[in-house]
């Protein structure tokens, strides 16, 4: 870990390599290799080798996937697995440990969160909604739930929960460009087509801000015929 913190990581992926040698099994081992291979990762990415990054990163989940079969595997170290599972595309593997890890932390919001945030996607709207209730139990003022449970409500058909709820977010963070979108994109889907064009004609003219306020625009004029 010294190698790793002073940036040496090839020689630390050289040691935690050796020490996977003697014991294949130790949960402490296959974590510290994880964390080694990420760290090698990030040099090869900084390189500009991607594809050399990436597979280090692959074999990082490797380790995490065989150090969470452990009994004693933290929650952290199971969310931890179910994040970098889900950024590389393997998203069966990400929803079985980000279950996994909720139950094991039962006052950390951030897997149910990141379970309807899969469902939310797959638009299987009433999986997202029971997995963004089990997050806002545990943490009901954090934003970023808030408003996936604005986005969830406004697809369920419940606008005033939908509008109650993306309010609740933008006032927390009302300079959050992203929520003011989604505020907008709730509007619309709620028969404000107005209003949503004044929140996002005060954003910066992304090619998504555009495509939401050419659907704003299209209601708005038939709205008016």
């Amino acid at each position: 870990m010294q190698h790793l913190d002073a940036g040496r990581t090839v020689e630390a992926l050289a040691i935690t390599s050796k020490l996977l040698l003697r014991d294949p099994n130790s949960i402490n081992t296959l974590e510290k290799h994880a964390v080694v291979l990420l760290g090698e990762a990030q040099r090869l990415e900084r390189l500009g080798n991607s594809d050399a990054a990436n597979t280090r990163r692959e074999e990082a989940l490797e380790s995490y996937i065989a150090a969470c079969t452990h009994p004693e595997v933290l929650g952290e170290t199971q969310f931890s697995t179910a994040q970098l599972a889900h950024m590389l595309g393997e998203i069966d593997v990400a929803i079985s440990l980000y279950k996994q890890s909720h139950k094991k932390l039962p006052n950390d919001f951030r897997s149910a969160l990141w379970l309807a945030q899969i469902d939310l996607l797959a638009q299987d709207w009433d999986s997202a909604n029971h997995w963004i209730t089990e997050s806002l139990q545990r943490n009901p003022n954090e934003p970023s739930t808030l408003i996936s449970a604005g986005l969830i409500e406004a697809n369920l058909g419940d606008c005033e929960k939908a509008m109650a709820f993306t309010n609740r977010a933008t006032h927390i963070q009302p300079n959050n460009e992203s929520f003011r979108l989604i505020q907008a994109r709730v509007l619309r889907m709620c028969g404000d087509p107005v209003r949503a064009i004044e929140i996002l004609s005060a954003l910066n003219s992304t090619s998504v801000v555009k495509d939401e306020m050419e659907r704003c625009i299209q209601m708005r004029e038939n709205n008016e015929h």
